[in-house]
């Protein structure tokens, strides 16, 4: 069964382009790894250091192999100093 994953970071002022960066790598390992479908960043447009990242997978085992991925993992640890506190990940299925 497919899966949506949303996932939320709140940035600190003045690191969007480093963020940005760091997704464009994130994505760039995630549309080659099993499982990936499609994703899309979106920022918040009444608190611009709000960012939203929805991807969709072919199954909940995909997505959990990709998460722990090294790719993964290294993309995460630079984006860690940008966030403003802790990144939240919610795995969501159709109801």
């Amino acid at each position: 069964m497919m899966v949506r994953v949303l996932i939320e970071r709140h940035i600190r002022p003045g690191v969007e382009q480093e963020l940005l960066a760091a997704l464009r790598e994130m994505r760039g390992g995630a549309v080659h790894a099993a499982g990936y479908v499609s994703g899309e960043t979106l920022r918040d447009v009444d608190d611009p250091g709000h960012y939203v990242i929805i991807s969709t997978w072919r199954s909940r085992g995909d997505w959990d192999r990709w998460a722990v991925s090294e790719a993964r993992q290294h993309a995460r640890r630079r984006i860690a100093p940008l966030l403003a506190s802790p990144e939240r990940v919610s795995v969501l299925e159709p109801a």
